[in-house]
């Protein structure tokens, strides 16, 4: 289907270019194209770093300044994304408030937002969701606006951190113009992006604009093993048929091609502190019937580390006694030393090496690859100044799949269609525009997930061989006469989904007072119905399973989501707002798919904050106070958890001079679990690695019932968090970054940002690291080119990267890049 779906896209991309006619012999649609050019040239796109200059698109009915809006967003504008080269949402941490990112294995697919997931539209319409099935691709937007919070009633529903819209690259209506860039950095990442377009006139009458872009990654990494290759193709056009009716649609054809990237395993405090690594790995387990790896069912039998015997005898002494491990000659024919309680309580300690960064636990073998086709389409008929009607679609096929060889297996298919009509009125009601529309949303997913064992602490990564002792068969794979792994876990693992809504919603905004306040509000009423299966791909289950499954989760529900807001105008350019919402959010799993009414979770928020224009415009701050409250859905449990967060966020922009502008933010949030944490994993010292390294650390293995009762006791509340509060991003962040212009055309431009130490698990037995993280480039521009280098974290900074918080906390930690040289150069014809 995807195939099929690529082909069409270049067959349209073809058709447009090959169909844009010579002006020159078209002199009875010139008085419309010109027209046309002129429109649309003056709403395009402002490439400047203030976000008062440009409308925030549909929030609240008509398009209005980010000023107007009772709610903190940030606006990231062409200028913006292109100074701090911003590359993927990995990379939205380096600007506006609110904005963090964890490692969830090293495929960023879903923003972090206010400390917790967030949705992803494409302008203005829901996308499917992805948590890292691949990397947002950023190869068919023009800029981004990202909205802290639930989304407006008017929209469809999404996670409860917020979102961000895609703006997608406009056509250029003004000339034929285009643009070729290469880019690449010191560990080998070499892009390539090609971006033409022009206005036209199709069959010689109707005005029109069209815009090509591709974009190709070779992506070597700075870490080992790990790649990052894709290619984008992205095509829209724009064209107004007759009077009054304007048609923009187009589409993104993406093919990603990578592996995981989990980080560190066995961490420790020492580990971030020092870089020492617990070595040695399990006893052989190896077996024929799986194929020559490691027996899925036996890897909890003796889970303890064991160390080659030369490398025992040369390291062993400098950390203990070595006549106190057990020596062994394994089933593979080596001969090992294995650690036992004796070694520990005579007094050793377990035996470790030092950790580059850069070595993380991969395996040329592993692969996440993923296609992802996506269409949309906007028809706004706005003939009559006071009524406007807007249709807008989007159509989405995704399709990913992923194997590590650690133990870890994941595929997905989604497919996505949605639609909504809205009616925009400005002249019915004495200062007040509203709309009023309706909508419809149909998502099928199949996901199918094989974690069950998933023992990332089995591989010594500091080894310079991965042994077929570290790598289990799963997901598809099958041992020898027997199923394939799918079927080892239930529910939110695997999962097949039809999902159907169909919405009605009206959003308004009135002025009183002079126009001096203004009240603003949406409702939304929506109906969905859902029903659920286990995939077929899922071996070794009854059909009395699969259909108490299917008869558990299947259901329909419905649900009504409202907003109101005001925002007063104190001062001139200084705005007082304030806004109140619930309803409900859409959390599905992994893969897009539902388990049942878990996904759905009742959420409230309530927002206040003062926005203003200083200075004639060149000074524009935020500051936002916020706190909610929803429940989310687990994927590993299978089941929904309430989660409240509160904070504050400060945003400024303020362009000094012509030469000189500025962008800074700060944060401050907390986000808590209000019920004990279900299942996890729990924290482990060097010793318990070295005793319990071969499984998965979670609090039903051995180590979790080895007398040590904090554990089997108060796992689901830890007694150094009693108050629950989430761990993975900084919970205090400062921002700021400047550039200046010489006006010859050389510019430079840097920033910092700090972040506080945090904790990177529940237990808080792991602190990382406080750290200034700097930024320095320069650019050299002509009317025919362009020259920059931008080098990030200049100074070596050493710094980590939160893991996803509840099961992969305990288990991995990331160490951040060193220093690296991004080179752009960029022709422009």
């Amino acid at each position: 289907m995807i195939k099929s779906s690529h082909r069409t896209i270049l067959s349209i991309l073809i058709g447009f270019t090959t169909s844009v006619s010579n002006l020159s012999g078209q002199d009875s649609g010139l008085p419309e194209l010109e027209s046309f050019i002129a429109d649309e040239s003056a709403s395009a796109l402002n490439n400047t770093i203030m976000p008062t200059e440009r409308e925030i698109s549909g929030l609240f009915s008509d398009a209005k300044s980010i000023l107007e809006i009772p709610r903190s967003v940030t606006l990231l504008s062409p200028e913006i994304l292109d100074q701090l080269n911003i590359k993927g949402l990995r990379d939205l941490e380096k600007v506006g408030a609110g904005t963090q990112a964890f490692n969830y294995y090293g495929v960023p697919g879903s923003p972090t937002i206010r400390g917790a997931r967030g949705g992803t539209y494409l302008n203005g319409m829901l996308r499917a969701y992805n948590r890292n099935e691949m990397p947002l691709s950023f190869g068919s937007l023009e800029a981004i606006e990202i909205v802290k919070g639930p989304a407006p009633a008017d929209f469809s529903p999404t996670l409860i951190g917020g979102f961000v819209n895609l703006i997608p690259k406009t056509p250029f209506f003004d000339e034929e113009k285009g643009s070729i860039e290469l880019q690449f950095d010191n560990w080998g990442r070499k892009t390539a992006t090609a971006d033409l377009g022009a206005p036209f006139l199709i069959s010689g009458e109707i005005p029109a604009a069209y815009r090509l872009s591709i974009t190709s990654q070779d992506g070597e990494s700075y870490y080992d093993d790990l790649s990052n290759d894709y290619t984008s193709v992205y095509g829209s056009i724009k064209f107004r048929p007759k009077k009054g009716v304007s048609v923009f649609m187009g589409g993104e054809y993406f093919d990603y091609k990578s592996n995981e990237n989990p980080g560190w395993n066995r961490p420790t405090q020492q580990l971030v502190d020092t870089g020492a690594y617990v070595i040695g790995e399990p006893q052989d387990i190896t077996s024929g019937i799986w194929r020559g790896t490691a027996a899925r069912r036996e890897i909890s039998a003796d889970p303890r580390l064991a160390i080659e015997r030369s490398v025992a005898e040369e390291l062993v002494p400098s950390f203990g006694n070595l006549e106190d491990m057990e020596f062994i000659t394994d089933s593979d024919g080596v001969e090992k030393y294995v650690y036992t309680s004796d070694y520990f309580a005579n007094g050793g300690s377990a035996v470790t090496r030092q950790l580059e960064g850069n070595v993380v636990l991969t395996d040329p073998s592993d692969f996440a690859d993923s296609t992802d086709t996506v269409l949309f389409a906007d028809i706004v008929l706005d003939s009559n100044p006071e009524r406007t009607v807007t249709i807008k679609g989007i159509a989405e096929f995704l399709e990913t799949e992923k194997n590590s060889s650690y133990g870890y297996a994941f595929a997905s298919e989604q497919t996505l269609f949605g639609a909504k009509m809205y009616v925009t009125e400005r002249g019915l009601i004495p200062n007040t525009s509203f709309s009023y529309g309706i909508g419809a949303r149909f998502h099928d997913a199949t996901q199918l997930q094989d974690y069950w064992d998933e023992p990332f602490s089995r591989r010594d990564i500091t080894e310079d061989e991965i042994s077929a002792n570290t790598i289990l068969l799963s997901g598809a794979q099958f041992p020898i006469g027997g199923n394939n792994q799918w079927g080892l876990f239930g529910v939110g693992g695997n999962s097949e989904s039809e999902l159907m809504q169909l919405s009605t919603f009206i959003n308004g905004q009135s002025k009183l007072m002079d126009d001096k306040l203004s009240l603003l509000g949406s409702v939304r009423f929506e109906y969905a119905d859902f029903d659920i299966k286990v995939p077929s791909e899922v071996e070794g289950l009854s059909a009395e399973t699969r259909a108490d499954y299917a008869s558990i989760g299947s259901d329909s529900t419905d649900y009504l989501n409202w907003n109101l807001g005001l925002n007063y105008e104190v001062a001139e350019g200084i705005y007082l707002y304030g806004n109140y919402q619930e309803g409900t959010s859409m959390d599905p799993s992994q893969g897009g798919a539902l388990v049942g009414e878990a996904n759905f979770a009742e959420n409230e928020m309530s927002e206040a904050g003062i926005k203003s224009s200083f200075i004639d415009g060149s000074l524009f701050t935020s500051v936002a106070f916020y706190n909610w409250e929803q429940s989310a859905f687990n994927g590993r449990a299978g089941s929904s958890e309430p989660l409240e967060g509160e904070g504050f966020e400060f945003e400024a922009t303020w362009i000094v001079s012509d030469s000189l502008k500025f962008i800074g933010s700060f944060t401050s949030q907390e986000v808590v679990r209000k019920t004990p944490l279900g299942f996890r994993t729990i924290p482990f010292s060097e010793q318990d690695w070295a005793m319990y390294g071969g499984e998965l650390n979670d609090p039903f293995g051995n180590a979790g019932f080895d007398g040590r009762d904090r554990y089997d006791r108060n796992f689901g509340t830890p007694p150094a968090n009693p108050n629950l509060v989430f761990p993975g991003p900084p919970e205090e962040i400062i921002k700021v970054f400047g550039i200046y212009d010489f006006q010859n055309g050389f510019e430079m431009s840097g920033g910092v940002r700090s972040q506080e130490e945090f904790f990177l698990d529940f237990d808080r037995q792991i602190v990382l690291p406080d750290a200034l993280i700097w930024s320095l480039g320069g650019k050299y521009s002509t009317e025919t080119w362009d020259v920059g280098l931008m080098v990030e974290n200049l100074t070596d900074e050493e710094y980590f990267i939160g893991a996803a918080p509840i099961f992969a906390a305990n288990t991995l930690v990331t160490k951040a890049p060193e220093k690296t040289f991004v080179f752009t150069f960029r022709y422009k014809f």
